[in-house]
C-alpha cells in the first residue's frame, strides 16, 4: 500500500507498463521499468518518503519501530529453551570481519498478545496509509480487516 500511495505522487516515477495490466501477469525474466510500484527500496526508505509527504499535509506518519520487527522476523532467530516455553525472536546486529562480537538487536516473546499486538500496529499503519490517499492522492480504498 506505502508503494501505490508513492505512485499516486506528482514526483513518481512513470510506470511504464500499460493502464490496466496487473504486474503480477508478467512472466519470470520479463523485465520492468523501475518505478515506485518495482524499485527495490526496503520498507525503512519507504515509511520515511511517506512521512516526509504527510507530514506536508500534517496526517499522521507511520511509526518506524514496524521496519525493526520486520527486520527481525526477517532475519533473527527463532527459538526456545524448552518446548513448552514461547517461542523468541532474537535479531543480532551484522558481524564485521574487525569485530569479535555482536548486539542484541532485538528480543521478544512471541505470546499471543504479542503477535495481537503487532497486527494492530501494522492495521494502524495501514490506516494511515489509506487516510493519506484519500485525504492526498484523491483515492479512497476499500478494505476489509477483520477485528480480533
Amino acid at each position: 500500500m506505502l508503494r501505490s500511495f508513492l505512485q499516486r505522487l506528482p514526483t513518481a516515477r512513470p510506470i511504464g507498463i500499460l493502464e490496466g495490466k496487473d504486474i503480477y501477469s508478467f512472466p519470470v525474466g520479463a523485465e520492468l521499468p523501475v518505478s515506485e510500484l518495482t524499485s527495490a527500496d526496503s520498507l525503512g526508505p519507504l515509511i520515511d518518503k511517506f512521512n516526509k509527504e504527510v507530514n506536508k499535509y500534517d496526517l499522521a506518519g507511520i511509526d518506524r519501530e514496524i521496519v525493526k520487527i520486520r527486520d527481525a522476523l526477517a532475519h533473527g532467530r527463532i527459538s526456545a529453551c524448552d518446548p513448552r516455553d514461547n517461542l523468541r525472536l532474537l535479531k543480532l546486529s551484522r558481524h564485521r570481519d574487525n569485530e569479535s562480537q555482536v548486539r542484541v538487536e532485538f528480543n521478544e516473546a512471541m505470546t499471543e498478545s504479542w503477535f495481537v499486538d503487532q497486527k494492530r500496529r501494522v492495521t494502524d499503519a495501514i490506516q494511515l496509509v489509506s487516510e493519506a490517499m484519500k485525504v492526498i492522492c484523491g483515492v479512497k480504498v476499500e478494505q476489509k480487516n477483520e477485528v480480533i
